[in-house]
């Protein structure tokens, strides 16, 4: 089946008399017959479930499904983004090594570096993935390289496959977080990952309903993430589980409106009165245009930002125009929200730090919904013209 069918039917196999729509499995624990049926299960010698924080029928076909969609051969879910990233490093990882970022990183990213793993022996070093050279040089005994495939929040796009090479010629890992680009855009497993993370919070779950990551590669990788989210307790419960496969059924038709959408409203701010810089891929006045239009043919997803002239106060006068638009420090909803990285995803940054990758005062960061993508640029053209 082709990837817009699989996002609809992917993670469960339906049988006669099945209801159509997964029932949710709130059951903390199982039942057996006797010990040996009991061992055949924990053993992973018969199909079943034994206790939540080890697995779940809700759990599990979310793992399947963005498993299939992104052409892994496993998955395990999580209780949050974060929590998917971090069983993704350490069981890249599991021993402390340096591991090369992308300086455009989602601040959260950062903190879980400097903050958690730099104190246990990790060492981090921030690196500009789209200056080659300057990742080749960086991989020099490096364990680990971790990127996103469209950054946050200036999305930039750098070349994951010439990346992906170098990084393994050097014998270090690839994690790549595809959260903005979705498997519907780009599958960085093919291009040389070898493991991918989603916060399904995001796109997946496309509803601002939930909070649940899931991770996926090879089986003995996830195998060892998914052991350390159930002896940490990071693990999904069910119902957030099933909204996010619920979510996911129709990740394709959303993803394409946000892309769509996102890209217009991007060339409609071009040349715009008040706007001094903007921030997608897909026009040809990004440094990333060549690379993303070759990684991302089918569209760079719902994500853009901008800066306006006039700094904060600007994008405040802004802010109480908009009509439709509103203020939302998280993305990946139907809705049409912006967020101001200065205060929300980087304020853990200092305001050098944050200068030196191009976040300002001036900067808004927008996830693109799927309303009429003319009501879109018309709420921001007004906001922003009767400044």
């Amino acid at each position: 089946m082709r990837l817009a069918s699989r996002a609809v039917h992917a993670g469960r196999e339906l049988a006669a008399r099945s209801p159509l729509a997964p029932p949710i499995h709130p059951a903390s624990v199982h039942v057996f017959e006797d010990l040996a049926d009991y061992d055949a299960v924990v053993q992973g010698d018969r199909p079943g479930h034994y206790y939540g924080r080890n697995s779940n029928e809700n759990r599990a076909m979310l793992e399947r499904a963005v498993a299939d969609l992104e052409g892994a051969e496993a998955g395990a879910a999580s209780a949050s983004g974060m929590a998917a990233l971090h069983i993704a490093i350490l069981a890249l990882a599991p021993r402390p090594t340096t591991i090369v970022a992308t300086r455009e990183l989602y601040g959260g990213t950062m903190a879980l570096l400097r903050q958690d793993l730099e104190p246990a022996g990790y060492e981090a070093h921030f690196v500009d993935m789209q200056d080659l050279d300057a990742v080749r040089r960086s991989l020099d005994g490096a364990g680990l390289l971790l990127m996103e495939t469209v950054t946050n929040p200036l999305c930039g796009v750098a070349d994951i496959e010439a990346i992906a090479r170098m990084a393994h010629e050097r014998g270090a890992a690839v994690l790549v977080d595809n959260t903005f680009a979705t498997p519907i855009l780009c599958r960085p497993l093919e291009l040389g990952a070898d493991v991918v993370m989603h916060s399904a919070t995001k796109y997946i779950g496309g509803h601002s309903d939930l909070i649940a990551g899931v991770v996926v590669g090879g089986k003995t990788l996830i195998s060892a993430a998914h052991a350390r989210a159930a002896r940490t307790g990071g693990t999904l419960g069910a119902f957030d589980a099933w909204l996010a496969l619920r979510g996911l059924r129709t990740l394709d038709v959303r993803v394409r409106r946000h892309s769509e959408n996102a890209l217009a409203l991007a060339r409609a701010l071009e040349g715009l009165t008040g706007v001094s810089k903007l921030h997608h891929p897909l026009l040809s006045s990004s440094s990333s245009y060549a690379v993303a239009s070759r990684l991302l043919p089918d569209g760079a997803g719902g994500m853009m930002a901008f800066d306006l002239k006039g700094g904060r106060d600007a994008v405040q006068r802004m802010l109480a125009r908009l009509r439709m638009v509103t203020f939302a420090a998280s993305l990946g909803g139907v809705e049409t929200t912006v967020s101001y990285p200065e205060l929300t995803s980087h304020r853990g940054l200092t305001a050098d730090e944050r200068a030196e990758l191009g976040v300002g005062s001036g900067t808004v960061r927008v996830s693109v919904g799927i309303e009429s993508a003319d009501d879109i640029v018309a709420d921001f053209t007004q906001a922003i013209a009767t400044q």
